[in-house]
């Protein structure tokens, strides 16, 4: 028996939502990247200014050109993207091909 991949199993309207974002990983920058992986920790603007040495201004930029690049998500739905691509949650063919963007997301130490 085949199982659904974590992703498929997700109501339409968020699977539609997360296969989009997952879909245009590609087009971060690198500092996105490791912004996109400190909200997955789930900290605040002010404690990932603090621990990457940059202004919470500068979080917020960068969080507003995440939320726009990838499809125009809430802050928590940028976390459930970033665990989905850390935990590489999606594990179908279908899926997997959605994913290619993943390569070189290395997220932050």
């Amino acid at each position: 028996m085949t199982t659904a991949c974590r992703l498929c199993r997700l109501p339409e309207p968020l699977r539609s939502t997360m296969e989009t974002a997952l879909s245009h990983l590609h087009t971060l920058t690198a500092r996105e990247r490791q912004i996109l992986a400190q909200l997955v920790a789930s900290q605040e603007s002010d404690e990932l200014s603090r621990a990457m040495g940059i202004s919470v201004r500068t979080v917020k930029f960068h969080v507003a050109n995440l939320r726009q690049k990838l499809g125009g998500l809430s802050r928590f739905q940028l976390c459930l993207v970033g665990v989905f691509d850390l935990m590489d949650l999606a594990d179908c063919p279908e899926h997997r091909s959605a994913h290619d963007a993943r390569a070189g997301f290395v997220p932050a130490a």
